[in-house]
């Protein structure tokens, strides 16, 4: 369903995604919602899907959901909580070694506007599970997708730049707080459930153009991937129930109007879609390259003056790296 949220929205529907057969994708969160959607839409299009969720029985039900709907289903679950680091680095580095190829990697999976928590890790929840898990994801996966990359170089436009990284940020960004110091103490701090939720979601968009600004291969290299962050727009799912716990009535409120003007996730995964498979990206590509988009195929530099700091990119970098060593995780990006 189109919601009135999304009726200015630029279209990416399933039928503008190319053909995606011979492709592996790896979708976090796609058991639900707008994961789900997006790992659906990909595999009806022929790709491979490998989802990653924590919970076995949502995963079962979204393989089963995914192949009734699809003609030729390829989709696997795998189980991770990605409030373990060592569960994300066991299952990262079986990935690597398994998988024959990785074309696309979808960061999509995160804890909601919620209240604070932690982690077993001893990590405020937003910042570990919605960052710190995925950045170190992508830093045990990038192998496969230099190696998958390399073999596409003799390919037309379209193909040679179909190596690529999705991470789902948010207009929520906005609502990080500003003045951030991104310290070690900061990063664990209590706050309000829409200020975790947001600065998670500035973080998802820093990483991205971090990632892209220092740690990628080049785009005239031999095995170039492409990295950019989206915006799904107003989506109707699951997280508004994590905001009638942060905020009983009015939360409640929240999710009941949801429900009635929202997108469905099928739009909301629209975005991603066009990051992940468009040929516009290919031919934007020096445009493109490590930036936020709030539709697809959209302008560029709309994001909060925290969002274009590469300096708070660096950061965040930065402590990401140290606390992941610290927690014992050395990583080699």
């Amino acid at each position: 369903m189109v919601g009135l949220a999304g009726l200015m929205s630029n279209r990416y529907k399933l039928d503008d995604v190319p053909d995606l057969t011979g492709k592996i994708a790896v979708v976090t969160g796609g058991s639900r919602g707008i994961g789900s959607a997006l790992a659906e839409g990909l595999v009806k299009k022929g790709a491979e899907v490998h989802i990653l969720s924590s919970t076995p029985e949502h995963g079962d039900e979204a393989v089963q959901t995914i192949s009734s709907h699809a003609d030729s289903p390829n989709i696997h679950h795998h189980t991770v909580d990605l409030g373990s680091l060592s569960s994300v680095d066991e299952l990262a580095q079986k990935l690597n070694s398994n998988l024959p190829r990785l074309d696309m990697l979808y960061l999509i999976a995160g804890v909601g506007v919620a209240p604070y928590g932690k982690t077993q890790d001893g990590l405020a929840n937003h910042f570990a599970v919605n960052h710190l898990a995925h950045f170190l994801l992508t830093d045990r996966l990038l192998p496969k997708l230099k190696e998958t990359s390399e073999k596409k170089q003799n390919a037309d436009e379209l193909e040679k730049f179909s190596t690529r990284i999705v991470s789902e940020s948010s207009e929520l960004h906005r609502s990080a707080p500003g003045d951030l110091k991104l310290n070690e103490e900061e990063i664990n701090d209590e706050m309000g459930p829409t200020e975790l939720y947001g600065r998670s979601k500035l973080f998802d968009l820093l990483f991205i153009r971090e990632l892209a600004r220092k740690h990628l291969p080049s785009l005239t290299s031999s095995s170039p991937i492409l990295a950019l962050s989206v915006h799904p727009g107003a989506v109707a799912t699951e997280q508004q129930k994590g905001a009638a716990e942060a905020y009983g009535l009015l939360g409640k409120a929240l999710e009941t109007v949801a429900s009635y003007i929202f997108m469905d996730p099928s739009q909301g995964a629209e975005s991603a879609f066009w990051a992940g498979t468009s040929g516009s990206v290919a031919s934007r590509r020096d445009e493109v390259q490590g930036r936020y988009f709030t539709e697809a195929d959209g302008k560029i530099d709309t994001e909060s003056k925290q969002g274009l700091d590469d300096e708070l990119a660096q950061k965040l970098w930065d402590v990401s790296v140290k606390v992941l060593k610290q927690k014992g995780f050395e990583v080699s990006f």
